[in-house]
Formats: structure tokens, C-alpha cells, sequence
């Protein structure tokens, strides 16, 4: 029986092949093992707002979900991603209730955004960790996420789910590079990052 390996986020990632999806990078918590899970641009949101201590205007999906959670005195206490079929992550939300734990399958974006808003523990099963997972060297400067390649076709939605030191670091690079259109767009999300 394959044991159960906890994970972190290590960021988001803008996917330039495939627009509107972003690549979730998560690292093994005791390990330099990395992997990333393909999901749509409202997840991706989702998870970065709350990443980010930021709020949307009108609760969220899975704002929602955590609120009839609470309302019917249960938990999420843990994700676990179970499986992979033709490169797709299957994973399950463990909810405690009356003393028993549900078993929910759910889409692995929609269970990592839950997971991040009730600061519960995602877990994946070894045996996947030995086939998705790339060792990494990891180095004294991590950046989250990644400085994408072609900036100036970020929307402002995209800027918005970059952190504050990607958002610096691509602002240099506007500037040196005179790109002052693209340094006004950075400058602008840096703003909304403030707010």
C-alpha cells in the first residue's frame, strides 16, 4: 500500500501553450521533489487570491463551499491526490462530520483552492510522487511564480496572479528594456497588489 507524502505550494505559473491555464506547482514538504497540475484560470485566481491575503468582492466557489462546511459543523481535513489517468490528477476532499470522515472526489484545482482556504493539508500518494514528481535543485532565491517569457500578452487578470517580487523583477526589466507601456501595466497591478 502506497503511503502519503505532504505537500506544499510552490506557485503558480502562467501557461503559455495553453491559454487561459496556469501550471500549480507543488513540492513534496521534506523532499526537493516538484511537480506541477494543469488548471483553468478561475481556479488559478482563486487559489492566488487567498495566497495572496486578498478578497474578492462576492464570495468565491469555493468560498461558498467552505461556508456550507462551516454551517454544517464539518471539516475539510485533508486533500489527498489519489490517483493519475492519462496525465490527469484525481484527488479527494476528507471531510470530518459527526465524528465520521466523508471521502468527496473532486477535481485536484477545486481541492487545492479549498485546501488553501481552510488551511488544511494536501497529501499525494508516493507511488505518484515516484512517476510526476522532478527533483530540483532548490536555490537560495525561490521566485513564485516564475517571470513569464512574453509579458506584454499577460492580461491584467494574469498580472494580477503574479506575486509582488515577479511583479518588481519584471518592472526592471520593462524599464531597462524602455517597454514603459508593459511598466505602466506592472506599476498599475503593483498598485491593486497594495490596496
Amino acid at each position: 500500500m502506497s503511503s502519503e507524502i505532504k505537500l506544499t505550494i510552490t506557485g503558480l505559473v502562467y501557461n503559455q501553450t495553453v491559454i487561459g491555464t496556469y501550471g500549480l506547482v507543488l513540492s513534496e514538504e521534506y523532499g526537493n521533489r516538484r511537480f506541477s497540475v494543469m488548471i483553468g484560470e478561475p481556479e488559478a485566481q482563486s487559489i492566488a487570491l487567498k495566497m495572496n491575503n486578498k478578497k474578492s468582492p462576492r464570495p468565491l466557489t469555493h468560498d461558498l463551499i467552505k461556508s456550507i462546511l462551516k454551517s454544517f459543523d464539518a471539516e475539510l481535513v485533508k486533500v489527498l491526490i489519489y490517483d493519475m489517468i492519462n496525465d490527469v490528477f484525481y484527488s479527494e476532499l476528507h471531510i470530518m462530520s459527526a465524528d465520521k470522515v466523508l471521502i468527496v472526489d473532486a477535481r485536484t484545482s477545486d481541492a487545492v483552492a479549498l485546501a488553501v482556504r481552510t488551511d488544511c493539508p494536501i497529501f499525494i500518494k508516493s507511488d505518484i510522487l515516484d512517476i510526476v514528481g522532478t527533483e530540483v535543485e532548490v536555490t537560495a532565491k525561490e521566485v513564485m511564480p516564475g517571470v513569464p517569457e512574453n509579458t506584454e500578452d499577460l492580461t491584467d487578470m494574469d498580472l494580477d496572479l503574479l506575486t509582488v517580487e515577479s511583479l518588481n523583477e519584471m518592472l526592471d526589466v520593462a524599464v531597462n528594456n524602455e517597454k514603459y507601456e508593459l511598466a505602466v501595466r506592472l506599476r498599475d497591478a503593483l498598485k491593486r497588489k497594495s490596496r
